[in-house]
Parts: structure tokens; C-alpha cells; sequence
């Protein structure tokens, strides 16, 4: 199923540069496509291997043995071995040129012609030598050069017989795992009902939910809290981030030696091309990377479990987990930052909600609610059942509810009125 994740994003990608929704059989036809140019490649690269093979064979190979992809890649190979002669010979020369060009602005052209005259008699002389050299010793040189080009020839088609069985591997590995994608494509999308965009983007939602309950589960394993926990709906802060936003942090501390060592660390080692933000078909943003907090409520304590969430992978990173006992916390606090300067005078947009606690040695611990969003000025909280809280104001309600439980001078208070 993870493998329709990414599927999704590039369905969503397109629709946003072509204003078009593709069908998911698009998807798995340009997979097909992938497949049949890798399988081109590779019959493409087997035949030449027969080829090196039938001419390696012959200790002195003769035209019958060369065939034409054979001449022809060899012809690529000499090309690639002979640029940097190439670039070399063709920097000296302009070098030479931006130098003789450089005496003639400075008015010193006596300077440009003597530069110009040496390098002519240079070139001179030494074709010169050459050519005496190899009239006097004809014969030598020409066996000299037949015995270089013959060993040229072997070395090179030995090592590109190499690079060709190397290449081998690497395109039916591409192959094996193309062919895999589709396979898994054809048998995710039967056994979920997929057949569009529509269908998908409902199974991504599911995707996702069951993802935020793996989290509260694991949040409770690592922090050995299943007995303890007293109430049943942890409180889940679950936002996607993009790349922009991937080396902020939303846990603020006053602890200035902790604070170095996260300094060093700020940035999500995690790839850019996986930070997903795309706009469903419903309006909302999914993306590939989200920041999770969960908070629990536990008998003396509260503690919570923090990570980024790679929704494409069903992986997390950067994992956090903390335990602040109920005596040590002095002040809940909520923050919102939201604005009426809408085109629609009913709607409110609210750019941040942030659930702040302050303990008693003055460290403050903030949790980001929510992103970017708007919402009607007099809606109604949400009746949805859900096994976790994620409204501000609820979360809020449920921390200052425990914490007057739990805080000994409300309980002798309380005792006195009874």
C-alpha cells in the first residue's frame, strides 16, 4: 500500500501542472513503458556481448568478426577516451589565443607576433622531427603503431566486455524491479478497489489514519506508559511540514546546554524530493513528511512522544520522548493566531494554534495544533468519534482537568469545602 502513496503525489502533481486528473492506468502504462526500454536496453546489450565474445574468440580479428553495433560502440569508447586529449589540446590553444588577443589590447602587438611566430616555429619543428623520424625508420614505426592499435583494440573491447556484463545486472535488477512496481500496482489496486484518483485518495486518508494510531501506540511503548494510563484518549498533534520548514522545531526549551547540542542537528536528514505537499481532490493538503506530538495523561505524570513521520515510507525519525510529573507544571497555555480579513465574512482563517506548558524551573515546552486552515466563525466542534483528541481547546480542557486531579493544594482546598 505504501507504494500508492507516492502514486498518488505524482497523480496530484500532474493534475496540478495539467489541470487534469490521469487515471491510474496511466500510471502503470508509463511503468510498461519504463519495463519495455529497459528490456530494449538489455536485448540491446546482450547482443553486443555475443558480439565482443565472437571477436575476442579470433587472435587476429578480421572484418567478418566486426559487426556494426560492435564498430559502432567501439567508435563511442575511443571518443570518450580521446576528449581529455581533446580539452587539453583545445585549452593550451586557448590559452595561446587569450594571451596573443590580451597583447593586442595592451598595444604590445611586436609581443603578439613574436607569441605567435614561436608557436608556428614550434609546431614546425616538431612535425618536422616527426616526419624525418618516421621516413628514416618506416618500417619500425609502422609495426611500432600496428602493435599499439592491436593492443589498443584487445584491452579496450576486454574492458568493455566487462562494463557490458556489469550493465547486464544493473538493467535486469531495473527490469526485475520495474516489473515489481507494476505487479504490486495491478494486485494493490484489485484488492483495493482502486480504479481512479477518487478511490485512491480514500484509501491514503485510511492510510493515514491508521498510521496517527500506530503512533500512539508506539509513543506508549517507548515510554512504558500501558498500565499507568489513566485517560483513554491521548492528545495527538499530527501537521505536515514541508522542506521549507524541515529544520524548525516546535519544542522550545530554556535549557541553553541541550539547546547547542539540537543546534547541531537542526536539519531533517531526510531526502527533499520526499517533502510531498500536494491539494487533494476534497481541498485538503496531504503530504510526505508530517511532525507528530502525542500527549498522555498518565496517573502522577504527563508525557509525550515526538517524531517525523515519513508517511511514503511508514518510517520515523528523530524520535523524542519526555515525562513531566503534574506537581512540576505550573501554567497551561493556548495560543492562537488567526485572522477575519477574508473574502467571506463568515469564515476565519487561523495560522497557528500552539498549547504551551511551563514548569516550575521556568522551562516551557510548546506543541503545535494545527496549520494553516480556515473554518466558520460560529461552527460547532466536531462530533466525529476518534480515539485521541486534536482540537486545541479540548486538549487544553483535558491537561488543566488533570492537573487539578493530580495538584495537592487543590485537593486540600477541595477537601475544606466538603
Amino acid at each position: 500500500m505504501r507504494f500508492l502513496i507516492k502514486i498518488y503525489f505524482d497523480l496530484l502533481k500532474q493534475h496540478r501542472e495539467n489541470d487534469s486528473y490521469p487515471q491510474l492506468e496511466v500510471v502503470r502504462n508509463d511503468l510498461q513503458e519504463k519495463l519495455h526500454n529497459y528490456e530494449k536496453q538489455l536485448r540491446d546489450v546482450q547482443s553486443l556481448i555475443i558480439d565482443i565474445e565472437r571477436f575476442l574468440s579470433h587472435p587476429i580479428p578480421v572484418p567478418p568478426y566486426v559487426t556494426k553495433e560492435l564498430f559502432l560502440a567501439f567508435l563511442n569508447e575511443i571518443y570518450i577516451d580521446f576528449q581529455p586529449i581533446q580539452s587539453k589540446l583545445a585549452s593550451i590553444s586557448n590559452r595561446l589565443e587569450n594571451r596573443i588577443i590580451f597583447y593586442i589590447r595592451q598595444n604590445k602587438k611586436w609581443l603578439a607576433f613574436v607569441l605567435s611566430l614561436l608557436s608556428f616555429l614550434l609546431l614546425f619543428i616538431l612535425v618536422y622531427i616527426l616526419t624525418n623520424l618516421i621516413r628514416r625508420h618506416f618500417f619500425i614505426f609502422l609495426i611500432i603503431i600496428v602493435l599499439t592499435i592491436y593492443i589498443y583494440v584487445y584491452k579496450k573491447v576486454k574492458n568493455m566486455r566487462y562494463w557490458y556484463v556489469q550493465k547486464i545486472d544493473i538493467l535486469q535488477t531495473l527490469c526485475q524491479q520495474t516489473q515489481n512496481e507494476i505487479d504490486s500496482l495491478d494486485e494493490q489496486m484489485r484488492n483495493a478497489s482502486i480504479y481512479d484518483i477518487y478511490d485512491l485518495e480514500r484509501q491514503i486518508d485510511k492510510l493515514l489514519e491508521q498510521d496517527k494510531l500506530h503512533l500512539i501506540q508506539l509513543g506508549k511503548e517507548k515510554l512504558k506508559i500501558e498500565e499507568e494510563l489513566e485517560d483513554k484518549e491521548p492528545i495527538l498533534s499530527f501537521i505536515g511540514i514541508n522542506g521549507r520548514e524541515n529544520s524548525d522545531s516546535n519544542i522550545l526549551i530554556t535549557d541553553r546546554e541541550i539547546a547547542k547540542v539540537k543546534n547541531r542537528y537542526r536539519d531533517l536528514l531526510i531526502d527533499d524530493n520526499d517533502f510531498y505537499e500536494e491539494k487533494g481532490l476534497d481541498g485538503k493538503y496531504r503530504y510526505g513528511i508530517y511532525e507528530c506530538f502525542v500527549i498522555y495523561l498518565c496517573e502522577t505524570s504527563l508525557s509525550y512522544y515526538k517524531c517525523y513521520w515519513h508517511f511514503v515510507k511508514g518510517a520515523s525519525v528523530d524520535e523524542e520522548t519526555c515525562e513531566y510529573l503534574f506537581y512540576s507544571i505550573v501554567s497551561v497555555k493556548t495560543q492562537e493566531r488567526s485572522s477575519l480579513n477574508l473574502e467571506d465574512p463568515n469564515e476565519k482563517r487561523k495560522y497557528r494554534d500552539l498549547l504551551s506548558l511551563t514548569t516550575m524551573d521556568g522551562k516551557i515546552v510548546y506543541f503545535k495544533m494545527s496549520d494553516d486552515k480556515k473554518q466558520k466563525i460560529n461552527s460547532n466542534r466536531s462530533n466525529n468519534k476518534s480515539n485521541y483528541v486534536s482540537d486545541i481547546n479540548q486538549a487544553a480542557e483535558r491537561i488543566r482537568f488533570w492537573l487539578r486531579q493530580r495538584r495537592v493544594d487543590y485537593q486540600m482546598t477541595k477537601d475544606v469545602h466538603k
